[in-house]
């Protein structure tokens, strides 16, 4: 049982024949059913109380009264409040004092409901005892009150917000609430990148303190999160690209060329992310891309007994760098790092890791490439090369007339070639296969000075090329000779009519009749 007292002065002027009571000032007491708040006041003069509540009475020894009345002096009062007519909400009894024909409220008593409450329910209207928070998405939550609330304190990393009329999430980190009104929110967590990963209980002590509107009742719920999810994953790299990245032969230097105004951005030694996950669990997966005749195909590298090793790669997850070993090979490498949520990862890696991509037959060979659902994990995509930078007129280079993805055109130590042509730039690469329905060739840039459109029409550039002991003929279209996607002049072989017969095909490049480079190319093999 509460018991309240108010004290309150009522003076009197008096030596006047009209003389009239001064009455105390308005005050207020807060009090439940079962109550016996008392109020003291002291007058000069007759007076005479009344409530207009019928569970606000006076005790007097005559019992309990509504009104009652009494003479000058020093009075103490004791009220009864009972539950009668006592409903879900606050009710008001209005005291007054009147004296010499003055009528004033002396005090307003407020009972509190019978009993304050609020419940949380979920979607499903099943009664629950916290507020559950997603991840990103909102989950929602419905609460019911007997009395008017709002929230008073929650964590700057819960985000509050509702559905408004005509259907749209508003985010207001507000919760209010009147009697008798169901009150729908919804939240989630503010990800930071590190918060986010591990999931919340009730017992890690995070709550939302919701209170009436005088902050006389206070009730807190607890705060749980479920975690982002073994299905979820997202990181921050280097940069915002994950495509172009470049690595020296020694694995010292990353670099990666903004397309749009050239820049370049170098790291040393290795790649550093930040990658958010599920109490910081995933997998890790890592692709050799292999390009042979112009098409590219994509060689899975589990990981060793050194779980951070995969191949020629190492991807620690603690420090979550992604390192390359040192390559000595003669023509570029290139790979793939993904990142992938646990349970993608276990899912295909116990199925099939092939499952990640799509076949892309736009240019009419198929190509595997990273599906739309799988990009958003992959962390790098890279090539290992010389840095070394190459003249205008160094090496060769060719790629598929279809695909336009680069042959390797690679030095050819042929000391029988060399004597008989007399040129000791001659390289070799590889036919394309067939392709149904199209006829592919290669298309080759020799980077020969003085090798140019002006110099062809001249008659000062040129090309023989010969299948063995028969020269093919551009009349035939086994060739052409004109200007590249790049506009610079190149051939374009289609390959001798009669077929290759296990035979290369010699290509001689000419400047004024001498020979400047040779290369020789092999047969498809399909």
């Amino acid at each position: 049982m509460v018991t309240a007292m108010i004290i309150v002065i009522a003076g009197v002027t008096s030596c006047q024949k009209e003389a009239s009571a001064s009455l105390p000032t308005l005050s207020s007491i807060e009090c439940k059913s079962g109550d016996r708040p008392a109020i003291s006041f002291t007058i000069d003069s007759d007076w005479h109380l009344s409530s207009d509540a019928l569970w606000c009475t006076f005790i007097t020894s005559s019992g309990t009264l509504q009104e009652m009345t009494g003479h000058s002096g020093k009075h103490t009062v004791t009220l009864k409040i009972t539950d009668e007519n006592c409903r879900g909400e606050w009710s008001v009894a209005n005291i007054t004092i009147k004296s010499k024909g003055k009528s004033e409220r002396l005090v307003e008593v407020r009972r509190a409901p019978s009993e304050l409450y609020i419940e949380l329910f979920d979607t499903n209207n099943a009664p629950i005892e916290a507020f559950e928070i997603g991840y990103d998405e909102y989950i929602s939550t419905r609460l019911e009150s007997n009395f008017r609330y709002a929230a008073i304190e929650f964590p700057e990393w819960v985000e509050i917000a509702h559905m408004s009329d005509n259907g749209t999430i508003e985010v207001g980190n507000y919760i209010v609430g009147a009697p008798g009104e169901s009150t729908e929110i919804m939240m989630r967590i503010v990800a930071d990148g590190q918060r986010e990963r591990f999931p919340l209980t009730a017992e890690d002590g995070y709550t939302i303190t919701l209170s009436d509107h005088a902050m006389n009742h206070t009730i807190e719920f607890p705060i749980t999160y479920a975690g982002m999810g073994a299905d979820k994953l997202s990181y921050k790299g280097p940069t915002d690209n994950y495509f172009g990245w470049e690595v020296s032969l020694d694995g010292k230097t990353f670099r990666q060329t903004d397309p749009a105004d050239g820049s370049t951005t170098t790291f040393s030694d290795y790649l550093q992310y930040n990658i958010t996950a599920q109490n910081n669990d995933y997998g890790i997966l890592f692709f050799e891309k292999i390009l042979e005749r112009g098409v590219p195909t994509y060689n899975y590298i589990p990981a060793t007994d050194d779980k951070d090793k995969y191949g020629w790669i190492e991807f620690e997850k603690e420090a979550m760098t992604l390192r390359v070993e040192e390559y000595a090979g003669d023509i570029p490498r290139f790979g793939i790092v993904m990142a992938l949520p646990r349970q993608t990862y276990d899912t295909l890696t116990t199925s099939s890791v092939d499952d990640i991509f799509d076949v892309d037959t736009s240019s009419g060979v198929e190509i595997p490439c990273v599906s739309d659902s799988y990009a958003e994990y992959i962390l790098a995509e890279f090539t290992q090369m010389d840095f070394t930078e190459r003249g205008a007129y160094e090496g060769m280079y060719a790629y598929h007339s279809l695909t336009i993805l680069e042959i390797f055109c690679k030095p050819y130590n042929d000391m029988a070639l060399m004597e008989k042509y007399g040129c000791e730039e001659i390289f070799i690469c590889d036919f394309v296969n067939p392709v149904a329905g199209k006829e592919p060739g290669i298309i080759v840039d020799p980077r020969i000075e003085n090798w140019s459109t002006e110099t062809y029409d001249l008659a000062i550039a040129g090309a023989e090329v010969w299948h063995g002991d028969k020269q093919l003929k551009m009349s035939e279209n086994e060739y052409y000779i004109g200007e590249n996607k790049d506009e610079v002049l190149a051939m374009q072989l289609y390959g001798p009519k009669g077929g290759w017969n296990n035979t290369n095909v010699v290509i001689l490049f000419k400047v004024n009749g001498e020979i400047k480079k040779v290369l020789v190319v092999t047969p498809p093999t399909l």
